[in-house]
């Protein structure tokens, strides 16, 4: 299993280590932008943002406490590794979802089969 480093925050702090991270690196483009009658494609490109879609699986308690933490609403410095580099965005998040697992006996707590969220580029 490989290891994926994140984190969140104007501490830095270390967010569990997600199942997948899918990020997309999106174009904005300007609103005047379209079709003309011919077909070709006219506009201006504004900027380019990201949004990061992260997949937990089969975690604590603990970690989703962190990720609720860290994943804060409003705005927050986000760091993510980007072609062998630590990148921060600056972000927002959507939901945040978690599937229940429950407790399993092993006597670790309570475990979550899936936590979900996405963090999107100011």
């Amino acid at each position: 299993m490989s290891y994926i480093d994140i984190y969140a925050g104007s501490t830095k702090t270390k967010l569990p280590s997600p199942s997948t991270l899918k990020v997309d690196n999106e174009i904005i483009w300007s609103s005047n932008t379209g079709r003309t009658s011919t077909g070709k494609m006219v506009g201006d490109v504004i900027a380019e943002k990201t949004t990061v879609d992260i997949t937990w699986e089969c975690i604590r308690d603990a970690d989703l406490k962190t990720i609720k933490t860290c994943l804060k609403a409003g705005f927050f410095d986000f760091y993510l590794p980007d072609c062998g580099e630590l990148v921060k965005i600056t972000v927002y998040r959507g939901t945040i979802s978690a599937e229940d697992r429950g407790e399993l006996g092993d006597g670790l707590g309570h475990w979550y089969k899936t936590v979900t969220c996405s963090v999107i580029q100011q």
